[in-house]
């Protein structure tokens, strides 16, 4: 009885449980990211064992929980308190993780093409399909409108700026590399193209502006140096599009022989028949181009965490910026083995899962026990009208 009555009351860190959904902001769906990349990277661990898949399975299946709980909550949020929703899009911090909401359905249609179509068949392509046309609106509508808040609405400095500039632009290519995963599953050689090219389209949307934004926070960085302790995870957010650029380029490169293939005289079959060999080819040196520029990032982002370790890292949100982008980049290393079977890919592959699968447990514990007393429940757009310095303080904490 005595140890019941040291567990601390629920949501005292808020007025009322109302407050939740009030107060619920879109950068609670990074977790999604995470959980969701992680049942990935499982599945595809270079060296499997025993129940692994059923591991993996069970991941996803958290992942689809987690996603149905926020996107229940977001959308009350709107229904209920719509008035204390809309000035998420003026704010020029919690309007950036709105594209964590594509990037999180993003991993739950990688699932459902590796999990439920091994176990339950070829009908669930045709799920995947829509999941993943619906996934490309939304990711478009991200990459688009919120760019547009930022150049016409918002306020930004380059001095407070953090890499969480490139959550609204890579939900595009974060889609593109999900192309690529669903490729395999699709009979349909036709539509399979049109996925495809479609899957290409979107990495060039996104890509070329998330490299632009990366080489801006580097200037930031050289100018005015590392974050504060707070915001220093958002070191790692630059290794999210640069993993994601080359996990698509893989996930093209895998498929591009099956479904370019062609053997008619046409000069669209002679096209097709060039592209078959020349798109794994590319696919493959381009993931290595940024596989290299990853590792030089990576380098510095574990740098610059564990300089600020010398102090107290204070927990937010923001420490799942930690877990998708090395999730991405261990992904696009995973898929650089299979296409060359080179055995350093496989080991560094290994070692990174390894690594992220103990990072996920540290923030997921700190999450659950913060989220329990209610500490995460913050809408910094409720409590008051900020500056663009000031915005930079919540940069990772919304």
């Amino acid at each position: 009885m005595k140890l019941f009555k040291q567990i601390p009351k629920p949501l005292t860190k808020i007025d009322s449980p109302r407050e939740i959904v009030r107060q619920f902001v879109p950068s609670w769906f990074t977790a999604t990211m995470g959980t969701g990349i992680l049942a990935v990277l499982l599945h595809d661990f270079p060296f499997p064992f025993t129940h692994l898949f059923d591991l993996a399975w069970a991941y996803w299946w958290l992942n689809v929980g987690l996603f149905t709980i926020f996107s229940i909550l977001f959308l009350a949020r709107w229904a209920f308190y719509f008035k204390d929703a809309l000035p998420m899009f003026s704010h020029p911090v919690q309007s950036m993780f709105l594209g964590a909401i594509p990037m999180g359905l993003s991993t739950i249609v990688n699932g459902v093409a590796l999990f439920c179509v091994p176990v339950w068949g070829a009908g669930f392509v045709t799920l995947a399909e829509v999941l993943w046309c619906i996934n490309v609106v939304l990711a478009l509508a991200s990459c688009l409108l919120v760019p547009i808040y930022m150049v016409s609405t918002h306020e930004h400095s380059l001095k407070k700026m953090t890499a969480v500039w490139v959550l609204p632009v890579v939900p595009a290519e974060v889609a593109a590399a999900t192309g690529g995963v669903i490729l395999p599953t699709i009979a349909n050689i036709a539509f399979a193209r049109y996925i495809a090219f479609l899957s290409a389209i979107l990495w060039g949307i996104s890509v070329p502006i998330a490299m632009s934004i990366v080489v801006i926070f580097f200037l930031r960085l050289v100018l005015h140096k590392l974050p504060p302790n707070d915001l220093i995870i958002s070191c790692f957010l630059p290794l999210g599009p640069i993993g994601t650029a080359a996990l698509a380029a893989t996930g093209l490169s895998i498929s591009a022989p099956r479904i370019f293939a062609s053997f008619g005289d046409t000069l669209s079959d002679v096209a097709y028949e060039s592209l078959a060999s020349a798109t794994t080819a590319i696919g493959i040196m381009v993931a290595c181009v940024f596989w290299g520029y990853g590792i030089w990032w990576l380098v510095l982002a574990v740098f610059a965490v564990v300089k600020a370790l010398v102090d107290r890292l204070p927990f937010n949100l923001g420490w799942w910026g930690l877990i998708f982008p090395l999730g991405v980049f261990s992904a696009a290393t995973v898929d650089l083995y299979k296409l060359t079977q080179l055995l350093f890919f496989k080991i560094s592959a290994a070692i990174f899962i390894c690594v992220l699968f103990i990072l996920w447990w540290v923030v997921m514990v700190n999450t659950f026990l913060r989220a329990y007393t209610g500490e995460l429940f913050y809408a910094p757009c409720l409590h008051t009208q900020i500056t663009a310095e000031q915005a930079a303080n919540f940069e990772l904490e919304v």
